[in-house]
C-alpha cells in the first residue's frame, strides 16, 4: 500500500515537472525578442573598427572566428578588396556575393565609418556595392531609432508613441533577402548607439513589445514629421487604401517645419528636367482634399512632361507636396520669403475662386472660360452638386504664361514636412505635452487601431 502511494506520488511529481517545464518554454518562446537586420551603408568603400582594445571577429567561409583591429573594403569596377588593420600587405580579393560576419563582445559597438552598432554586422559583396546589415534585437534596435527619429528630450508620452509605431513598422516589413529595413528616411532613421538614451530606452522599455494592429494584423503605421494642419488619406498618396490611415486633424502649428520656401535657378531646373530643357511653368492639375498637389503638368522649352505630385517632390528634393508656385524677378527677394502668400494667385497656379451664393460649378466654369469637368478633376470633387458657400476652389488657367522667364527664379512655398500620412511627430509633440497618453496620440492618427503585444500570426 505504501509502495503504491509512493509510485503515485513520484508519478504525480514528475508529471507536475514536466507541466511546469512546458509552461517555462512557453514563456521563454514568448518573451524571445524578434530579430530585425537593417541596412547600415551601402558604398563602395567601408571602413570598420573596434571601438578601444576589444578586437572584432570576423567569421565567413575563408576566416575563421579571426581576431582583428579593423577593416577596410573597397570595390573598384569589378574588383572588390579588402585588408585588415595590422597586415595592409596583405589583400584579399572578394567574389561577388561572398559574405561574412563581424561581431565584438564590447558594449560600445562597432564602429562602421563615423557611427557606432550594436549587435553584429553583416556584410555582402552584391554586384556594384558593399552592404553593411546590422543584426540585433528589435528592442534594442528601438532604442536608437527613437533617438534618431524624435529628440530625445521630447516628452516621453511622444518617444512611447514613437516606440510603438517604430516597432510596428519595423515588424511589417520582415521578411526580405538580404535585409529587413532601411536606416535612412526611405523607412525609419536609424544612426546607431549616438541616439540612444536613457530616456528612449525607457520609452521603448515600458512599451516592450506593444504594436498596432487591424483585424489581428500589424498596420502600415506611417508616421511624418509634420503635416501642416490635416494629416492626408493614403490613398491620396499612394494607390492602397487603408481604414486607418485616413485624414485628421493634426496639431502642429508651432514648428520649425511649418513653413518653408525654396529657389531654384533656370540652371537647376535644367539639370533636374534635362530632357524638356527646364521649366518655364507649372500647372497644377488636381490636388486632394487637404490642398497637396496630386498631379501636376509641367512646361520646359523642349516639351511638357505631366508627373505626380509625390515624383514631383522627390526629384525637387522637397519638404512635402502642400505647394504653390511662383516665377519672380532674380532681384525680388522679398516676396520669396514670404510663405504666407501660399495660396496667391500668379500665372504659374490656378485662379482661386471663394464659393459666393447663387454660385454653382457652370456659373464658376463660365466665369473662367473652363469647363465643369477640369475645375472637378483639379479639386478632387466627388459630387459635382454640392460645393458650399466660402469653400475655396482651385480653377485653372487656360492659357501658358507669354513671357520671358528667362531671367527668373522659381519659388515653390510650402507648409509642412514629409508625406503627411499617419502619424504626425509634431502633433504627438502637442498632444503630449497636453497631457494626453502614447496610446490616445496613436489612436487619435491611426483610426480603429488595437495596441498589444505582438504575435507571429499578427505577420
Amino acid at each position: 500500500m505504501i509502495l503504491n502511494k509512493i509510485k503515485i506520488t513520484t508519478k504525480f511529481c514528475l508529471i507536475s515537472i514536466i507541466i511546469f517545464c512546458f509552461n517555462q518554454n512557453r514563456t521563454v518562446s514568448a518573451s524571445v525578442e524578434p530579430i530585425i537586420n537593417v541596412l547600415i551603408l551601402k558604398d563602395k568603400k567601408i571602413r570598420i573598427r573596434s571601438d578601444r582594445s576589444i578586437p572584432l571577429t570576423i567569421k565567413g567561409q575563408r576566416f575563421s572566428n579571426k581576431k582583428i583591429k579593423g577593416l577596410t573594403l573597397k570595390k573598384d569596377s569589378n574588383k572588390t578588396t579588402l585588408f585588415f588593420d595590422k597586415n595592409k600587405q596583405k589583400i584579399y580579393n572578394l567574389k561577388n556575393e561572398e559574405k561574412f560576419v563581424v561581431s565584438s563582445t564590447d558594449r560600445r559597438g562597432i564602429w562602421v565609418g563615423q557611427k557606432r552598432y550594436e549587435g553584429k554586422l553583416n556584410i555582402f559583396i552584391h554586384d556594384n556595392d558593399i552592404l553593411v546589415v546590422n543584426v540585433l534585437g528589435i528592442e534594442k534596435y528601438l532604442g536608437s531609432v527613437v533617438g534618431s527619429e524624435m529628440p530625445p528630450e521630447w516628452p516621453l508620452e511622444a518617444l512611447k508613441a514613437q516606440a510603438i509605431a517604430s516597432r510596428t513598422y519595423a515588424l511589417k516589413q520582415k521578411g526580405n533577402t538580404l535585409y529587413d529595413i532601411d536606416s535612412t528616411n526611405k523607412n525609419q532613421v536609424y544612426i546607431g548607439l549616438e541616439a540612444r538614451t536613457q530616456k528612449t530606452k525607457k520609452a521603448v522599455t515600458s512599451t516592450r513589445s506593444l504594436v498596432l494592429t487591424y483585424k489581428n494584423k500589424l498596420i502600415n503605421s506611417l508616421f511624418h514629421s509634420s503635416s501642416a494642419g490635416m494629416t492626408e488619406n493614403s490613398q491620396d498618396v499612394w494607390k492602397n487604401k487603408y481604414p486607418y490611415l485616413s485624414s485628421v486633424k493634426d496639431f502642429d502649428k508651432n514648428n520649425p517645419k511649418l513653413r518653408w520656401n525654396k529657389k531654384f535657378s533656370k540652371s537647376q531646373l535644367q539639370k533636374i528636367f534635362p530632357r524638356i530643357g527646364g521649366i518655364r511653368q507649372i500647372e497644377i492639375l488636381n490636388v486632394t482634399s487637404t490642398g497637396r498637389i496630386k498631379n501636376v503638368r509641367i512646361h520646359g522649352y523642349f516639351g511638357k512632361h505631366q508627373i505626380s505630385g509625390v515624383d514631383f517632390r522627390k526629384k525637387m528634393n522637397l519638404p512635402s507636396t502642400l505647394v504653390r508656385f511662383k516665377f519672380i524677378g532674380a532681384n525680388e527677394t522679398k516676396s520669396s520669403n514670404n510663405s504666407d502668400k501660399l495660396l496667391s494667385t500668379n500665372l504659374l497656379e490656378p485662379f482661386t475662386h471663394i464659393v459666393r451664393v447663387g454660385d454653382t460649378l457652370i456659373i464658376i466654369a463660365d466665369q473662367y472660360n473652363v469647363s465643369v469637368e477640369e475645375l472637378v478633376a483639379i479639386n478632387n470633387i466627388e459630387n459635382s452638386s454640392l460645393i458650399n458657400i466660402g469653400q475655396r476652389l482651385l480653377v485653372p488657367k487656360n492659357s501658358l504664361n507669354s513671357s520671358s522667364s528667362s531671367e527668373k527664379i522659381l519659388v515653390v512655398s510650402g507648409y509642412g514636412s514629409g508625406h503627411g500620412v499617419g502619424m504626425s511627430q509634431w502633433g504627438a509633440k502637442y498632444m503630449a505635452n497636453q497631457g494626453e497618453k502614447a496610446k490616445a496620440i496613436l489612436k487619435h492618427f491611426y483610426k480603429g487601431v488595437k495596441i498589444q503585444p505582438f504575435k507571429k500570426y499578427f505577420l
